[in-house]
């Protein structure tokens, strides 16, 4: 999964708790200035920092949220902020906004919060993915068949990830480059064989019949 952060972060607890989940993450600090391009099918959510007092702070979030939903994203956003009565709540859902979260909240609450967004996108996310053999459990970062298992990197399960949701389908090379490393990372995709010659090791050591190939010119699919 990876998600877009909107705003000032004034909580460091919440990027932590995203990486500890193995939620990639992008961030765009002053989104009413800084020019929002979205790559298609690259965020699964998109988390709004509404900042700590909620003076003043509803015209301008409601007309960064119209925008984004003038310009045709339909990402599931999700508004954090600080003490935002109930009127402002409504004006923020009714512009654009699908869930807003106020300040005190568990980190655990937000991270549900993500993982509910998730599911009403293209990409449903399960915590158990599975296909031919092999069995990935997102939650434990683990690779099984019926005669072993391997621990993952956060990149190998982000890559297995996208595999197993799409099976059978050809992943272009910019695909893989945005899901896993970031639209701006030319490093990521000049190295993208280096890591999937990991993920075929990987499933060697399990003993899986599933494989990784590249289609010439196109990309890459899974066949299990």
């Amino acid at each position: 999964m990876r998600v877009l952060l909107l705003g000032t972060i004034e909580n460091e607890k919440i990027p932590q708790s995203l990486r500890k989940e193995h939620i990639l993450y992008d961030h765009i600090a002053n989104p009413e200035v800084d020019p929002i391009i979205i790559p298609e099918g690259v965020y699964d959510v998109f988390i709004l920092f509404a900042g700590r007092s909620s003076k003043n702070v509803v015209e301008p979030l409601s007309r960064l949220l119209t925008s984004l939903r003038e310009d045709g994203i339909s990402i599931p956003i999700l508004v954090i902020a600080a003490h935002l009565p109930a009127r402002d709540r409504i004006l923020t859902l009714d512009a654009g906004a699908d869930d807003v979260l106020t300040a005190p909240f568990l980190m655990g609450e937000l991270l549900a919060r993500v993982r509910a967004l998730s599911r009403r996108g293209p990409l449903l996310q399960p915590r158990l993915l599975t296909a031919g053999d092999l069995t990935l459990d997102h939650g434990h970062c683990m690779l099984r068949t019926q005669t072993g298992e391997v621990r993952l990197s956060g990149k190998e399960m982000q890559i297995l990830e996208l595999f197993l949701l799409h099976p059978g389908q050809v992943l272009p090379r910019a695909t893989l480059q945005h899901k896993v490393w970031g639209p701006d990372n030319e490093f990521a995709y000049n190295n993208i064989e280096v890591y999937l010659s990991l993920v075929r090791r990987k499933l060697r050591a399990v003993g899986s019949t599933v494989q990784i190939h590249a289609e010439r010119g196109m990309g890459y699919y899974m066949d299990a």
